[in-house]
């Protein structure tokens, strides 16, 4: 019954320490950047321009998600425990969920890290200033193109 205890308390703080390790990005934060102007989190209008360049990249997801390093660690740990007996088995089942938990982790961040494409636009507002917004889709704006920055979001200026 000790020996439970023990190896419940150790997987619990491996988790932990390795859910310490994780990537402290939001993933709900805005991914717009300007130059020259303040941004606020609310809704707004940012004005007119022109489209000076658009840049196809690569946006990943590398959000806080433990759920690989948690789901890994207890796969781990119970097949670990399956091994051996006594104080062998203990150290089995630790090395098993810390195991596990990296496995887990490095499975997450494969999957998650399916890079998925976006656009970033460097608009020349009417005031001079540059404005630089990364969105998931440009549909029909080119280079040249009269634009609205709106919330973060660039459309034709006609919309």
């Amino acid at each position: 019954m000790k020996s439970i205890q023990i190896i419940l308390i150790s997987a619990m703080a491996v988790v932990t320490l390795l859910g310490g390790c994780a990537n402290s990005s939001n993933p709900a934060a805005p991914i717009s950047t300007s130059s020259g102007l303040p941004t606020s989190s609310s809704s707004s209008f940012i004005g007119y321009g022109v489209v000076e360049d658009i840049e196809t990249i690569k946006i990943s997801d590398d959000g806080k998600n433990i759920t690989g390093l948690l789901v890994g660690g207890a796969v781990g740990g119970l097949l670990g425990h399956q091994v051996g007996s006594g104080k062998g088995q203990a150290a089995a089942t630790v090395a098993g969920a810390v195991g596990g938990a990296i496995a887990g982790r490095e499975i997450e961040k494969r999957i998650q890290t399916t890079n998925r494409e976006g656009h970033r636009v460097r608009v020349r507002l009417s005031n001079g200033t540059i404005y630089t917004v990364t969105q998931s889709s440009v549909s029909d704006i080119k280079i040249g193109d009269r634009v609205r920055v709106d919330n973060d979001h660039v459309s034709h200026a006609d919309q």
